[in-house]
């Protein structure tokens, strides 16, 4: 039996704060559903003639060959191509969408803490983003999935001293600064 009810969510952890995130469903995902009624047993992915990414993924008419998916004119089903590498397919998708003008499939949240939950969103086979100018992943909500965002904005936090003198048994004594003249050496770390 396939589940009654379509909506799920994605949930994404390591989120960094300030910044955007946004997802896009690529494909219409049915879910058959375990005898526990909640896990997913399998996946079926379709796509509509209407959908946004149609025409750019198969053609107007649905012909046009896909190194990544197979579209089934006849059925409207998609299946990933065999041997896919998936950091290309998420390059593919991720050049898609930052070429084209497609609309996302939820209002686009700012992360204001390190963890993001997108809800209600349909079944779906989904490409998130982030304003990063990073992919997150593409995942399936089925019907709900937790991602991490490994896409963490650069930086470094440390802590630096320099030698300011020395105690009377010869230690060196550490602080945030010292005054040097031209040609004088002092030591720093940094940990």
């Amino acid at each position: 039996a396939f589940a009654a009810e379509n909506t799920g969510s994605i949930t994404i952890t390591n989120a960094t704060i300030d910044q955007t995130y946004t997802v896009y469903k690529i494909f219409d995902a049915s879910i058959k559903l375990a005898a526990d009624g909640e896990t997913a047993e399998a996946v079926s992915y379709t796509i509509a003639t209407d959908n946004q990414f149609f025409e750019a993924l198969f053609g107007a008419d649905g012909t046009t060959p896909n190194a990544f998916f197979a579209y089934n004119a006849n059925t409207g089903s998609v299946t990933k191509q065999e041997g896919v590498n998936d950091s290309e397919l998420i390059k593919y998708l991720t050049d898609l969408v930052a070429n084209g003008s497609y609309t996302a499939s939820a209002t686009p949240i700012k992360a204001a803490a390190e963890q993001v939950e997108f809800k209600d969103l349909p079944y779906g086979y989904y490409l998130i983003t982030s304003s990063l100018g990073t992919t997150v992943t593409i995942n399936s909500n089925t019907p709900d999935v937790k991602v991490i965002d490994k896409n963490q904005e650069p930086g470094t936090e440390f802590d630096k001293q320099v030698q300011s003198g020395v105690d009377t048994n010869g230690d060196p004594i550490w602080s945030d600064s010292n005054s040097a003249g031209i040609g004088d050496r002092f030591a720093y770390r940094i940990s």
